[in-house]
């Protein structure tokens, strides 16, 4: 578990150095590709905790749609 917003930053790092090697994407016997994948999953373990994605409401959306249409 990431405890620290230092752990992330270093963790998100360190993932984006093993993004820079195809292998640990496609590859899924690469030692690149399961620590990628394991430290992704910390990630999105932190990110849901200290930044949720808040679902708007109805009202919400239709608002936003109705912005996006108007064209004056």
């Amino acid at each position: 578990m990431i405890k620290t917003k230092k752990e992330y930053d270093a963790i998100v790092a360190r993932m984006e150095e093993l993004l820079q090697n195809p292998d640990n994407i496609e590859n899924r016997d690469a030692r690149g590709y399961i620590e990628l994948n394991l430290l992704s999953d910390l990630v999105a373990d932190y990110e849901e905790r200290h930044h949720p994605v808040i679902k708007p409401t109805l009202s919400d959306l239709i608002r936003a749609i109705d912005d996006r249409l108007r064209w004056d």
